[in-house]
């Protein structure tokens, strides 16, 4: 609905007079930065201590996103254990990320509490590829099912990512940059509370020349990105607040089109110039209402996603001429109450939400557009208990009824125990999880197959995680095993979606983060996924298309005597495969990035960095180029 869209528009034009006009740079306290990534959403759905729940959360925050100098979402997600990207050429490319060895379409993505997966691409999968860092000040990563509270799509696990928040004194930041490949970029936000009203709103530009998309090609393929992002809040009372939050994405990305002989073999086509127009919207109107004390919190909200992506070719019409838009609107209403103090907590919830993709092509290609919907109810309820000090059992049950596909009832429980006061961690999480087709897999006008099943999963991780030499060193150790049913795929010799019967993820992390002085930051891990195929037939025991087993990183940043601030980043990603039946190896490579930064005053800041320090040559999708050496620079300010 386009009102939505003139609330995002408005928030973003909310006059920065509306703020409370304290110039003061806001202190950075170290303490209360580890307070708030201990804070989680993405186990329940309502703010949580880390400590509290058995799932795998890592929290990427404002200030490493800054000191990593990390300008697309992709390349921060190296640095999650068991996280693995692949991307079809240069900035701009469609990017499949893979959690714990699962499909791209089996990560749930959220913007600012919005689902963001697109249910007009084939398997409803969200493309990373247009999406950069831009105003993102936090980023929660869960690994492993938790289809209790998100429902489908939640198998691999789920991405939350957070736009900047208001603050409660006025305040704002910016930045330019300039580097490689003829590049620019530059973003603001001003945020900010004034009597009952708090917000922050924001935009960002980028632009590139970028690299040719396939190996073969001479000619580079750019892209150009801008974006909006405002959140409003308005607190009536201390218990009643109306909460609206705004996010645009528009990203037009060039590419190489392939031509193919008669044995599959492909080169690009020199005579193709194709482009691909992105516009991501989401809109979030909700109500939070408290009482009880405090002890009762209620969520009611309507939420809108709108992907709108239009291909087009100069010089004449072709299949590259296309449109397909993808909607979901969402209606939900979440509680969370706690019972006897703090003794335990029931959070429940129910929603309604109504998917419709739709496919335009030109004349000859398709004689009318394609449109289908589909429509599911959901409820679930999820028990806390706190039964002694340090120990938190979580048990919760889900019912989803799918227009299209019938019924589907998910279970899961965590547990989480310190004898310590969090000094040590014990976790254990049994978890299921599932899919439904997307009308894409399922409605036969988009080479879908009615008979398609949905995919589930069982999944089981334990870890322990423990902090010392006063909390300047802390490691965190984790086993996970999944077994999913039914994972759908798309087959290129019947052009139609299908269930792969049995698919296994198994696999260890290994994390270990050191701060030897307040000015030296040592952060690493390790992680092994063994994903495969256990279906019967030639396939099986095969690795998955582009999950490596192996993977790892390590980041060191250090605040010199003379202020000045360097680090590294060094990842680490062992060989793959490109495709299902292990014929087509990629080979593992080493990225290594180095970065520095210094103050000029109390508010300006440059900056620059070297990506790719030793130009390796790597594919993560075969056939397609990745960026090699390439140097940035810029100047960030701070009020």
């Amino acid at each position: 609905m386009t009102y939505l869209k003139y609330t995002a528009a408005a928030i973003a034009l909310l006059p920065a007079a509306a703020f409370a006009q304290d110039n003061r740079i806001p202190a950075i306290q170290k303490t209360a930065a580890l307070a708030e990534d201990d804070i989680v959403v993405t186990a329940s759905g309502f703010r949580q201590p880390a400590e509290e729940t058995g799932q795998a959360i890592t929290v990427i925050g404002a200030e490493e996103l800054r000191a990593k100098q990390i300008t697309v979402v992709r390349d921060i997600l190296r640095d999650v254990p068991s996280v693995s990207a692949a991307r079809n050429g240069g900035v701009g490319g469609t990017t499949g990320v893979f959690i714990r060895g699962a499909s791209s379409s089996q990560t749930l993505v959220l913007i600012d509490g919005v689902r963001i997966n697109d249910p007009s691409t084939p398997n409803g999968l969200f493309d990373f590829g247009t999406l950069l860092t831009g105003n993102i000040d936090r980023i929660e990563v869960l690994r492993g099912p938790n289809s209790v509270i998100w429902g489908s799509q939640a198998i691999g696990g789920v991405i939350n990512i957070r736009n900047a928040a208001p603050t409660e004194s006025f305040s704002g930041n910016a930045l330019a940059e300039y580097g490689s490949f003829d590049t620019a970029r530059a973003q603001a936000n001003i945020a900010g509370t004034s009597g009952i009203l708090s917000g922050s709103i924001g935009g960002g530009y980028y632009r590139t020349d970028g690299i040719s998309a396939f190996v073969d090609g001479d000619e580079r393929d750019g892209f150009e990105n801008y974006s909006a992002n405002g959140k409003l809040e308005i607190a009536f009372t201390d218990n009643v607040s109306l909460d609206l939050r705004g996010f645009y994405n528009n990203g037009t990305v060039e590419y190489d089109v392939n031509v193919f002989d008669q044995n599959f073999n492909s080169a690009p086509d020199p005579n193709s110039l194709p482009e691909t127009r992105t516009e991501q919207f989401i809109g979030y109107v909700g109500v939070n209402l408290t009482s009880a004390d405090g002890r009762f919190r209620n969520r009611i909200a309507y939420t809108r996603t709108e992907v709108d992506r239009k291909g087009s070719e100069p010089g004449g019409v072709t299949f590259a001429d296309n449109r397909l838009i993808g909607k979901i609107d969402r209606a939900e209403y979440h509680g969370a109450f706690d019972i006897a103090g703090n003794l335990a907590t029931l959070v429940f919830g129910a929603e309604y939400e109504k998917t419709s993709a739709s496919t335009f092509f030109p004349a000859g290609f398709s004689p009318d557009p394609t449109q289908a919907d589909s429509e599911v109810a959901s409820g679930f309820g999820q028990l806390i208990l706190r039964p002694a000090t340090g120990l938190t059992l979580t048990g919760g049950v889900r019912y989803d009824d799918y227009s299209l596909y019938g019924g589907e009832t998910t279970f899961g429980g965590n547990a989480a125990y310190t004898p310590n006061d969090g000094d040590t961690v014990l976790r254990a999480t049994y978890a299921e999880g599932f899919r439904a087709p997307t009308l894409t897999e399922s409605i036969p006008a988009f080479f879908g197959n009615p008979a398609v099943r949905p995919e589930t999963a069982r999944s089981f991780d334990a870890g322990i995680e423990h902090s010392f030499l006063d909390g300047r060193a802390n490691v965190r150790a984790t086993y996970f095993n999944r077994k999913s049913s039914d994972q759908i795929t798309f087959n290129f010799a019947t052009f139609l979606s299908e269930n792969i019967e049995r698919v296994k993820a198994e696999g260890f992390e290994f994390e270990l983060a050191l701060r030897p002085t307040d000015t030296l930051t040592i952060a690493g891990f390790y992680a092994l996924v063994d994903a495969e195929n256990r279906s019967p037939g030639a396939q099986f025991g095969n690795r998955l298309a582009r999950r490596p087993v192996d993977t790892a990183s390590l980041s060191v940043d250090w605040e010199t005597p003379l202020n000045l601030r360097i680090g590294s980043t060094i990842n680490l990603v062992g060989d793959s495969f490109d495709d299902a039946n292990n014929a087509r190896p990629l080979d593992g490579f080493v990225l290594a990035n180095f970065r520095a930064a210094m103050p000029i005053g109390d508010r300006f800041e440059v900056y620059g960095r070297i990506e790719n320090l030793f130009d390796s040559n790597y594919a993560t999708a075969a056939g397609f180029n990745s960026l090699g050496r390439a140097g940035y620079a810029g100047i960030r300010a701070r009020f």
